[in-house]
């Protein structure tokens, strides 16, 4: 009698060992699941801001090659011209000095293409993006800078208008660079797209 008493206790002991281990074995189970949705949810939503900030840079860039085009289709890009400051236009230079190529690069216009939001030289997007619902509002409102390039003379040999009073055909072409810039909802994901705009311009009457 005593020995199948003892044996009963064993065996409780026994199946209180095992349970425990199959309770540990499924409350890891259940952790490992979790964290795997969790890192899910993560990357969703790191996808999701990625595509926000994305396409509101992309909408900073448009509306800042449409301003160039009117800018230039109006003033047959006279008046298109980049300063270290931007004065004119909002056009800024690529370089610190519009005289002297070997000058360094203009530090109002890489202080904007910075991953941040501490740049004021920037032109704020005409549309707000900032009141969007159905979770597409940015926290910032994208912003575009556009940068004149060193310029290239242009001689067309094959447009020689001499004999009829003119001369060999001499061109301005002027290249621009639009940056556009944005931030995603959560202000985290930072966007920047670039394009790049170019307009020629006669110097020299071809009657």
């Amino acid at each position: 009698m005593r020995q199948n008493i003892k044996n009963h206790k064993n065996q409780q002991g026994a199946a209180l060992a095992v349970g425990l281990i199959l309770l540990l074995i499924i409350t890891l189970m259940g952790y490992a699941a979790m964290k795997g949705t969790m890192l899910q949810e993560k990357m969703a939503a790191g996808l999701h801001n990625r595509s926000l900030a994305m396409a509101g840079a992309n909408s900073a860039v448009r509306a800042g090659e449409s301003f160039l085009y009117n800018l230039i289709d109006s003033t047959n890009s006279v008046q298109a011209a980049g300063t270290p400051n931007g004065s004119l236009f909002n056009l800024y230079s690529q370089l610190s000095s519009l005289n002297d190529r070997t000058a360094p690069v203009n530090p109002i216009v890489e202080e904007f293409k910075q991953r941040n939001w501490t740049s004021s030289a920037g032109t704020v997007h005409a549309n707000d993006f900032t009141t969007s619902t159905y979770n597409g509002a940015l926290s910032q409102q994208p912003q575009y800078i556009i940068e004149e390039l060193p310029y290239a003379i242009i001689n067309d040999v094959s447009r020689d208008d001499s004999t009829i009073g003119g001369g060999v055909n001499e061109e301005t072409q002027k290249v621009f660079l639009v940056t556009g810039k944005s931030a995603s909802g959560d202000g985290r994901t930072i966007a920047l797209i670039q394009s790049m705009f170019t307009a020629v311009v006669s110097s020299s009457s071809t009657n």
